[in-house]
């Protein structure tokens, strides 16, 4: 929905780092009408945090980001290291499947989206995504907020 611009930083280090939470249902605001007809009859499965950054915050951000769409959401799958994204190099982050879990749920008939915040390298929505798979939904659809971009977007509009 959006690029991952100074703005979109700024309001989400406002929202993470300061625990502001009242900022949750702004990311969505304009586009929380549409989402949910486009996506009724899914299931929300929230990219994990750390279990400590959540209990720092006092609240998952992806979690409380797309809970505006009221949709039925999993949190079934979950780190197994305290490890934050934007620590590591881009060879690290293409290993995040080695700390990503899934709980033993039954997608078989479901329609899955999978969501996060921020698209950097897809690593952990490609992890994500072969996680679900192993679980065989019915179908797997992805939507992220914001994503950065890459060199053949640097010359496109704000």
């Amino acid at each position: 929905m959006f690029y991952y611009d100074q703005t979109v930083q700024e309001l989400l280090y406002q929202f993470k780092g300061c625990f502001d939470i009242e900022l949750s249902h702004a990311f969505l605001e304009y586009f929380r009408d549409f989402l949910r007809l486009k996506y009724h009859g899914y299931t929300l499965i929230p990219a994990p945090s750390s279990k400590e950054s959540d209990e720092k915050r006092g609240f998952n951000h992806v979690v409380e980001i797309f809970s505006s769409l009221n949709l039925p959401m999993l949190r079934c799958v979950y780190k197994t290291k305290n490890v934050k994204q934007a620590d590591l190099t881009s060879e690290e982050r293409k290993k995040v499947s080695d700390i990503l879990k899934i709980d033993d749920v039954d997608l078989s008939k479901k329609k899955i989206l999978i969501v996060d915040d921020v698209f950097t390298t897809g690593s952990t929505v490609r992890s994500m995504i072969n996680l679900v798979k192993s679980k065989n939904p019915k179908q797997i659809k992805v939507l992220v907020m914001s994503k950065t971009m890459d060199l053949n977007d640097q010359n496109r509009p704000n």
